[in-house]
């Protein structure tokens, strides 16, 4: 597939995701409109809700990037395989919210999973080009994918909590409160490995914004859950500024 053939792909999926948001969005594709369930109750690992007001940026990252591909008009493998992954992503996307508006939760997480897997190989793919000295345009072509790549991967530990509260799971007889407990720890192990795959700033801020939300949602009613959320938000931003510093020092032997 060459890399225009690829662009015009990228920019039919773009369009097919937002008209299956919309139709979720409107009611059209289930009872429970993106992703709420009839009995649903949210698992405690789940922020407060301004938190989602993330995927504003990211949904507006992810239509500007095919167009602007477009006018690019890149032919380098790379980008190349990027566009159709691109593709593959945000109708995954799209799906995803039909199956979570008909309360298919269990098939959520496949296909979260899926949207998860793609993300790990375009950002590896941009690591490449990057690493090839391909010209990248931050702004359009790389930040998006660093904030989807982070916001999907806590979204996913969400989507199988989610999951399993929908469907009744026991726990093992362990209660919410101490499977957060566990799965702050875990999320947060997790993350931080990627971070110092990717060294990705942007990455790291979205999992400060997450857990901040996340210990804003429960500081009264569950201090615990909220003082361990505070602790990764103050270790990530720790993990910025540290390689804010390490890139100032880089930047001044130049």
């Amino acid at each position: 597939m060459t890399g225009r053939n690829a662009t015009i792909v990228a920019m039919i999926s773009m369009v097919i995701m937002i008209i299956l948001y919309a139709l979720t969005a409107a009611g059209y594709m289930g009872d429970n409109p993106v992703g709420r369930g009839s009995n649903y109750e949210e698992p405690l690992i789940v922020p407060a809700g301004y938190a989602f007001s993330i995927w504003s940026i990211i949904y507006l990252g992810l239509i500007i990037f095919p167009f602007y591909q477009w006018f690019k008009k890149s032919d380098h493998p790379l980008w190349t395989k990027i566009k159709w992954l691109y593709g593959v992503n945000v109708i995954l996307n799209g799906l995803w919210l039909v199956v979570s508006s008909y309360d298919m939760l269990g098939l959520s997480v496949i296909i979260i999973v899926g949207m998860l897997a793609t993300l790990y190989i375009i950002n590896r793919a941009l690591i490449a080009l990057e690493s090839e000295g391909v010209p990248i345009n931050y702004w359009i072509e790389r930040l998006v994918f660093s904030l989807y790549f982070s916001w999907i991967t806590l979204a996913t530990v969400l989507n199988v909590s989610s999951s399993l509260t929908f469907y009744e799971w026991d726990g093992f007889g362990i209660s919410d409160v101490t499977w957060t407990w566990i799965m702050i720890p875990v999320a947060a192990l997790v993350t931080s490995v990627v971070f110092f795959t990717y060294r990705d700033k942007a990455y790291a801020s979205v999992v400060v914004w997450a857990f901040i939300a996340l210990a804003v949602k429960h500081l009264d009613q569950y201090p615990m859950i909220g003082y361990l959320s505070i602790g990764v938000a103050l270790l990530f931003i720790v993990y910025i500024l540290t390689h804010l510093k390490m890139d100032k020092i880089a930047h001044a032997k130049l």
